[in-house]
């Protein structure tokens, strides 16, 4: 494999899902990855990167726009990753180096035909070709929109975000065995407790089905954030986990359920479909487009809709032990279309 020396990440907040894809950077191609991250409060999770072998973390606190330059220089980085427009100090830095060093861009915007997105189109100029090379999509609707904003084809990279690998699919192998003598009756969400995650929405359809019919099906809540969430005697709600624990917890859970009314990705699909669980999410959702068939690993339904909610999750009640298990089987499979080793090859697809 050709050896990439250097790459340089100006991120935001970094998470577990992001150091899985260094580590593959790492391994396969010998680089070195400087990762200058958010550590102010803009960050929305507790969580703190820690440096190992071959990643060394920045803090942006720590950081001028003087300092990120002259770290560039010395480093002299096959090509500079930045996780949006965000940070304008970082926008700033990328203005000194275009043209000299590949410079590309997450986004993760789904293109919906809004004013907003029209008026992106208009000023597409100033506000991404002037900064950045290429764009790295999540998903077709996100590919939509950097196609509207004026990328060619040869200009947008797919698989932008991953599940960690290392963690969530041996789960799925090491209790697969006994859920398929006893499936989980318990459905799950992980996630920002922010309201547009529809926690609110999730408990209200789960509250009603269980009125409609009386069963030992319970529903976890993990997480933390603004939005008070009401436990019962079927409720559960958890504080915020890292990933390892996330492993260790979800071994006893059955479905995973993210009711977003925004959500241009949503990792946690991806990572608890490698762990073997069927999926329910909203239609808004994107990463619902490339990891949920419904009926086949799980059911999608209309963003804020309590109803249609209320109807999946009776279904999910309803249906016999072997259907729950052949969808987390379906949803473990299917999980390996997108991975830590994809995402890092589609990166580093952009050098010839």
């Amino acid at each position: 494999m050709q050896k990439v020396s250097n790459i340089v990440y100006l991120y935001s907040e970094v998470m577990n899902y992001t150091i899985s894809i260094m580590r593959v950077l790492v391994r396969d191609f010998g680089s070195e990855v400087d990762c200058i991250y958010w550590d102010d409060d803009r960050k929305k999770t507790p969580f703190v990167p820690k440096d190992e072998n071959g990643i060394t973390f920045h803090k942006r606190s720590a950081m001028t726009v003087q300092s990120i330059k002259a770290l560039l220089d010395e480093k002299k980085p096959s090509l500079i990753y930045v996780s949006g427009r965000m940070d304008k100090g970082y926008l700033e830095v990328l203005l000194q180096v275009k043209g000299r060093i590949p410079i590309v861009s997450g986004c993760d915007n789904q293109w919906e035909g809004t004013l907003k997105n029209k008026l992106a189109v208009i000023t597409a100029g100033n506000t991404y070709h002037k900064y950045f090379d290429y764009l790295w999509v999540p998903s077709r609707r996100s590919y939509e929109y950097a196609r509207r904003v004026g990328y060619a084809k040869n200009k947008i990279i797919g698989h932008m975000y991953t599940g960690d690998s290392s963690v969530f699919p041996k789960v799925w192998h090491e209790t697969k065995a006994q859920k398929q003598q006893m499936f989980p009756h318990t459905i799950a969400f992980v996630g920002r407790f922010a309201p547009e995650k529809g926690i609110n929405l999730l408990v209200e359809a789960f509250n009603q089905a269980k009125k409609e019919l009386s069963n030992d099906w319970r529903l976890v809540i993990v997480g933390r954030g603004d939005v008070q969430v009401q436990a019962n005697e079927h409720i559960e709600v958890k504080d915020f986990m890292s990933a390892a624990q996330l492993g260790e917890e979800c071994r006893n859970w059955g479905v995973f359920c993210l009711p977003s009314t925004r959500e241009a990705w949503g990792v946690v699909v991806h990572e608890f479909a490698m762990a073997g669980l069927p999926v329910v999410c909203s239609d808004i959702v994107g990463a619902g487009d490339s990891l949920v068939i419904n009926n086949y690993n799980g059911y999608i339904f209309e963003s804020g809709n309590v109803a249609d909610l209320k109807r999946v999750i009776l279904t999910l009640m309803r249906n016999p032990e072997a259907e729950l298990y052949r969808m987390a089987e379906a949803s473990h499979e299917y999980s390996k279309c997108i991975s830590p080793e994809v995402s890092a090859y589609s990166l580093l697809s952009v050098l010839k």
